[in-house]
């Protein structure tokens, strides 16, 4: 599904990448063994490619978008981390399995991940999107408590979509809207970049749950007239065909949370 958008973008993709790589190391060996890592393709790759194109349509230091894809990314892969903790990890105390299984070390390892943040935003020189960075955070943490809940009675739509909103489309919204800041990108500009990436997101999200494509055609309609105030280019036309992508497409692999 993004073959053919991460091509012009490559370069940075790949930056991000080995960016990200390059912390996942530390004294004790590769945070892998000992917390679930793994990322489909298309979320290991959708958020940087959000944060790239977008800071490409706004004109954002090449350095410091590849520095806020990398944010973004260890923002999601905590999150991840975090949502897969096993509530009892009687087995793990008794040594009986992995330790990527247990609630110690990947509560660690999603600590740790979430550090990243902070450091990124100091070495990059953009602690002004620490507000609005934290606030996704807390939103992510919100959507998970709800998710929690959810677990144990009967979900209904609208809390299933303020689940959705929460944990994952917050942070796209993010995504597409910080880089506008950066570079003190008009109000209305800046919106419709956050309503792209906040409805885009929903529709991903949802999809993501196992939710059909066509109840997540509106979303989808929502981000594509959102980058309407966008001067065209090759951005905006690969944001476009990211949102033609989805609706076309669906998602390569979809899961059940709730």
């Amino acid at each position: 599904m993004l073959s053919n958008i991460i091509t012009p973008i490559e370069g940075e993709i790949v930056s991000v990448h080995n960016l990200i790589k390059k912390h996942l190391t530390i004294k004790s060996g590769y945070l892998g063994r000992y917390a679930h890592l793994e990322l489909s393709s298309i979320n290991k790759n959708i958020r940087p490619v959000l944060v790239v194109l977008s800071s490409r349509i706004f004109g954002l230091a090449r350095e410091k978008s590849i520095a806020l894809a990398g944010i973004i990314q260890f923002i999601y892969m905590a999150s991840s981390v975090h949502r897969g903790i096993t509530e009892n990890d009687s087995e793990y105390h008794r040594g009986n399995i992995d330790p990527r299984d247990g609630s110690q070390f990947p509560v660690l390892v999603g600590d740790y991940l979430y550090g990243k943040f902070f450091f990124f935003l100091t070495e990059a020189c953009i602690l002004k999107l620490l507000d609005p960075l934290a606030d996704i955070i807390c939103q992510i943490h919100e959507g998970g408590i709800l998710r929690k809940r959810l677990t144990r009675q009967v979900a209904s739509p609208k809390a299933l979509y303020e689940v959705v909103r929460k944990e994952t489309s917050e942070l796209f919204a993010g995504c597409c809207s910080l880089s506008a800041l950066l570079t003190g990108a008009p109000p209305d500009v800046r919106e419709s970049m956050r309503n792209y990436g906040l409805n885009l997101g929903m529709a991903y999200g949802l999809l993501e749950q196992g939710i059909s494509r066509e109840h997540v055609t509106t979303y989808l309609g929502m981000a594509h007239n959102s980058l309407s105030l966008l001067p065209s280019g090759q951005e905006r036309t690969l944001l476009e065909k990211l949102v033609n992508n989805l609706y076309r497409q669906g998602l390569p692999a979809q899961r059940m949370v709730i």
